[in-house]
C-alpha cells in the first residue's frame, strides 16, 4: 500500500517538474547569449540549448532547396585551383587589382572583399602593389560601383584603434535609439586596411563573428556600436550600396534592436548580432574562380551572365586558407558564405520571425500536447499512451516542417518532445516499478543461487519452473584446483573459506561476464555452461574466451594469496560442445538448473586430462570446429579414448597469454610442424623437433610426451598400428 501511495504521488509531481523544466528551457533559449557561461545557470543553459540548436539545425537543413540559385549575389572564390595556378599565398595585390578591373568590365555593381589588407605590400621594382590596387578601386567606384574592404572588431585582450577613422562615417548605419546603446565595440588595430586603400573612399565593413557555445556559427555581427556610432557589417553595407537604401535600425530600451525592410522585421541582439537564416552554400550561389576571372576575356558572355549587376563577394574557399567554419548546414563551410547568406536575407527580407512569436507557438504545442497526453493517460492503457505520444510528436514535427519552418518560426520542438517522451517514460517507469515489485523480490532471492539469466527466464516464463529438460546445443566448462586436498590441510577453516571464496568469486564473475550460466560448485570445482537457458550465438567462442580470462587472471589471484602467506592455486579447465539435456533437475520440491548427457561427461574428462598432459585448458575438436581462431591460438595435443568410451576424440590445448608458446610464436610453429611429421609417421624428424622444444621449454610436458612417443615408435616400429596416434585412458 505504501509503495502504491508513493508512486501515485510521484506521478503528477514528476510530470509537473518535467513540464516546468521544458517551459524554463524554452524561455531560457531567448536569453542564453546574454548569460555568463561561467555561472551555474549559464553552464546549464549551454548543455540544454545545444541540444535544441542541433535539432533545429537538422530541421532547417532539411528545408534547403538544392535547385535554388541567388539572382543578386555571386562569389569570386580564391580556391585551391587559383592558388595552384597563381603559385603563392597571400595573393599579390596586383592580382586583386586585375580582378576588380575585370569585375568592372563585366558590370558588377558592388564588390565585397572578405579579405583584409592590414599591412603594406613590398614594392616590385618601382611599382607599389598597394598603389595599383588603390587605383583599381578608384576606377571601379568612378564608374558608379562600390568596393568594400573588411576589418574585424577587437576581441577581449586584443589591441584596438582608439576611435573609428573619420572615413568610416560615410557608411554609418542610420539608427534611432531611446537613449540607450548596444554593447560597445572597438576596431581591431591589426586588421584595419592600410591608409592608402582607405584614402580611396572605399567602403568598410566588419567581418567579425562569434560562434555559439556549442561551436557552431549561427549568429552574424550585423552592426557594431563603435564610439556611440553604429557601423554595418560587410554584407549590410554591400546590401545598402546595392539597393541605394538607408534602412533605419531601431534600438529599444533594453538595448536590443530591430531592422525593418519592406514591412519585415529582423531582431538584433544587444551585441548587434542577428541569426542567419541560411539558404545554402556552394550550390545556391553563382561563382567563378579568381584565376579564371583575371584570365577571362573582357567580353566573356559566361562571366558577364554570372557577374553583371551583382554583389560580388570575394573570399577564400581553399582548404589551406583556414577560413572554414562549422555552420548549421555544413560542418566545414567557408566563412564568406555567411556574408552571402546574410546579404540574401537583407535583399529579400528572408528573416526569422520574432522570437516571442516562436516561443508562443512552442508553448501552445507544449501545453496542448500535455493536455492530450494527460487525458489519454487517465484511461490506463499503456499501448494507447505510447501511440498518442507518437502521434503528438509526429504531428508537431510535420506542422513545423510544412508550416512553421517555411515561415521562419524557430519552434523549440526539442523541449516539447523531451517533455512528452519524458512524461511517458516517467509514467511507464512507475507503472513498471509497481507491477514488478513481486518479481524483484523473487529476483533478489534467486539471484544469490543461480545465474541472473536463469532468474530472468523464470520471470518471463513461470512454466519453466518444472522438473524436466530440453535438448540444447551448449558448451560446458569444468574447472578444478590441482592438489586442493593438500592445500586445505595447510590452512585453517577461515583461511580456506576466504581463499576459496576469493577464487570462486573472480571465476564466477568471468562466467557471467561472458554470458555463461553457473551450473554448480562441487567443492573447489566449477561447472558452467554457455548457450542455455538462452541462445547466445557462438557459445563455444564465449566459453573459450571465458576460460582464457580465468587462466589470465589466476596470477593476480595467486599474488594476493602470496601476500597472505597462503598456497597458490593451479587450475585445469576442460571444455566440450554438443547437445545436452538442460533444465530443472530434481524433485518437484527441490531442484536445480543443470545440464546432463555424454557431452557433459566428456567435458569433465577433459578437465581431468589437463594434469596428465600438463596443460591448463583442453578442448575437444567439437569445440574447436566452432571457434573463430582470429584471436585464439590452439595446438593439437592427442586423440584419446576416455574411460567408458570406445570412440577417440581429438583434444587441443588453448594457449592463454601466459603460455610459453604464446610468448614464442616460433616455438608454436615448430610444434605444429613436428605434429604434422608425427601424423605422417616421420617419427625421426618429429623426434628431433620435439626434443629441441622439450629442451627449450622445460615446462612443456606435451613436447616431452611426444618426444618419448616418437622414440618408442622409432625403436619399436612394430607398434605403429592404425591407431598409433590414439591414447586409451584407463582412469577418469
Amino acid at each position: 500500500m505504501l509503495i502504491k501511495f508513493i508512486t501515485k504521488s510521484l506521478r503528477p509531481l514528476g510530470m509537473f517538474l518535467i513540464f516546468l523544466f521544458a517551459t524554463a528551457c524554452i524561455f531560457g533559449s531567448i536569453f542564453v547569449r546574454d548569460i555568463d557561461s561561467t555561472t551555474l545557470l549559464g553552464k546549464f543553459l549551454d548543455y540544454t540549448i545545444s541540444f535544441e540548436n542541433r535539432f533545429y539545425d537538422f530541421r532547417m537543413k532539411s528545408q534547403l532547396n538544392p535547385k535554388f540559385r541567388s539572382k543578386e549575389v555571386a562569389l569570386v572564390k580564391i580556391d585551391d585551383y587559383s592558388l595552384q595556378k597563381l603559385g603563392m599565398w597571400p595573393i599579390p595585390r596586383t592580382y586583386h587589382a586585375q580582378m576588380i578591373d575585370k569585375l568592372g568590365a563585366f558590370g558588377t555593381k558592388v564588390i565585397a572583399m572578405d579579405i583584409m589588407f592590414p599591412e603594406k605590400s613590398p614594392n616590385v621594382g618601382d611599382i607599389s602593389p598597394d598603389t595599383v590596387l588603390a587605383t583599381s578601386i578608384k576606377n571601379f567606384q568612378a564608374g558608379g560601383g562600390r568596393v568594400f574592404l573588411a576589418y574585424t572588431l577587437a576581441g577581449e585582450g586584443e589591441d584596438f584603434l582608439p576611435e573609428a577613422p573619420v572615413e568610416m562615417l560615410n557608411d554609418a548605419v542610420d539608427t534611432r535609439s531611446q537613449n540607450v546603446e548596444m554593447t560597445p565595440k572597438k576596431i581591431g588595430r591589426y586588421t584595419f586596411p592600410i591608409p592608402e586603400l582607405v584614402a580611396t573612399e572605399v567602403g568598410l565593413g566588419n567581418i567579425s563573428s562569434q560562434e555559439d557555445r556549442d561551436g557552431i556559427f549561427r549568429q552574424y555581427q550585423l552592426i557594431a556600436n563603435i564610439d556611440t556610432i553604429y557601423y554595418g557589417s560587410l554584407s549590410f553595407n554591400a546590401y545598402e550600396a546595392y539597393t541605394d537604401k538607408k534602412d533605419q535600425v531601431k534600438i529599444f530600451s533594453d538595448a536590443t534592436g530591430e531592422l525593418e525592410i519592406d514591412g519585415k522585421k529582423m531582431e538584433i541582439s544587444r551585441g548587434g548580432e542577428t541569426k542567419i537564416r541560411y539558404i545554402g552554400g556552394e550550390e545556391q550561389f553563382a561563382q567563378v574562380s579568381l584565376y579564371d576571372l583575371i584570365n577571362a576575356s573582357p567580353d566573356d558572355p559566361k562571366m558577364k551572365e554570372i557577374l553583371n549587376n551583382k554583389i560580388a563577394f570575394i573570399g577564400s574557399t581553399a582548404t589551406g586558407a583556414h577560413d572554414l567554419r562549422p555552420s548549421p548546414i555544413d560542418a566545414k563551410m567557408p566563412g564568406v558564405y555567411s556574408h552571402m547568406n546574410m546579404a540574401h536575407m537583407l535583399l529579400h527580407g528572408y528573416f526569422f520571425q520574432n522570437s516571442n512569436e516562436s516561443v508562443k507557438y512552442s508553448l501552445i504545442i507544449l501545453v496542448a500536447g500535455m493536455i492530450i497526453f494527460l487525458l489519454v493517460q487517465r484511461m490506463g492503457n499503456p499501448f494507447l499512451d505510447a501511440l498518442v505520444v507518437i502521434l503528438i510528436v509526429s504531428g508537431a514535427y510535420f506542422a513545423d516542417q510544412y508550416h512553421f519552418l517555411p515561415k521562419g518560426y524557430e519552434l523549440k520542438l526539442f523541449y516539447c518532445f523531451f517533455c512528452f517522451v519524458a512524461c511517458y517514460s516517467w509514467n511507464t517507469f512507475l507503472a513498471f516499478y509497481e507491477s514488478n515489485k513481486e518479481k524483484k523480490q523473487i529476483r533478489g532471492t534467486f539471484a544469490r543461487y543461480v545465474a541472473p539469466t536463469i532468474v530472468d527466464e523464470m520471470l518471463k516464463d513461470p512454466d519453466k519452473l518444472h522438473v524436466g529438460g530440453t535438448k540444447m546445443d551448449i558448451t560446458c566448462l569444468f574447472s578444478d584446483v590441482r592438489d586442493f586436498t593438500k592445500i586445505s590441510e595447510g590452512l585453517t577453516a577461515t583461511e580456506l573459506a576466504h581463499s576459496l571464496n576469493m577464487y570462486m568469486g573472480k571465476m564466477t564473475d568471468i562466467v557471467f561476464d561472458t554470458k555463461g550460466t553457473l551450473d554448480k560448485y562441487i567443492g573447489d570445482a566449477i561447472v558452467a555452461i554457455w548457450g542455455a537457458p538462452l541462445e547466445i550465438g557462438n557459445h563455444a567462442q564465449y566459453a573459450v574466451e571465458g576460460a582464457i580470462k580465468m587462466i589470465t587472471i589466476l596470477p593476480d589471484i595467486n599474488e594476493e594469496f602470496k601476500k597472505l602467506g597462503r598456497p597458490v592455486f593451479n587450475v585445469g579447465i576442460g571444455l566440450n560442445s554438443g547437445e545436452c539435456s538442460v533444465g530443472n533437475m530434481g524433485s518437484d520440491r527441490i531442484f536445480s538448473y543443470t545440464a546432463l548427457g555424454d557431452n557433459m561427461n566428456l567435458g569433465a574428462r577433459l578437465e581431468g586430462l589437463c594434469k596428465y598432459y600438463g596443460t591448463q585448458i583442453l578442448i575437444s575438436d567439437m569445440t574447436l570446429e566452432r571457434l573463430d581462431l582470429t584471436n585464439i591460438k590452439t595446438r593439437p595435443i592427442d586423440k584419446v579414448i576416455v574411460k567408458g568410451k570406445t570412440t577417440p576424440v581429438a583434444i587441443h590445448e588453448v594457449l592463454h597469454p601466459h603460455h610459453p608458446m604464446t610468448k614464442d610464436p616460433e616455438a608454436l610453429s615448430f610444434y605444429l610442424t613436428a605434429w604434422k611429421q608425427f601424423q605422417e609417421k616421420n617419427f625421426t624428424g618429429a623426434h628431433e623437433t620435439f626434443s629441441q622444444l622439450a629442451m627449450a621449454i622445460e615446462t612443456d610436458k606435451a613436447s616431452k610426451r611426444m618426444k618419448e612417443l616418437c622414440r618408442k615408435y622409432i625403436d619399436h616400429p612394430e607398434l605403429v598400428t592404425d591407431m598409433f596416434d590414439v591414447t586409451t585412458m584407463t582412469e577418469k
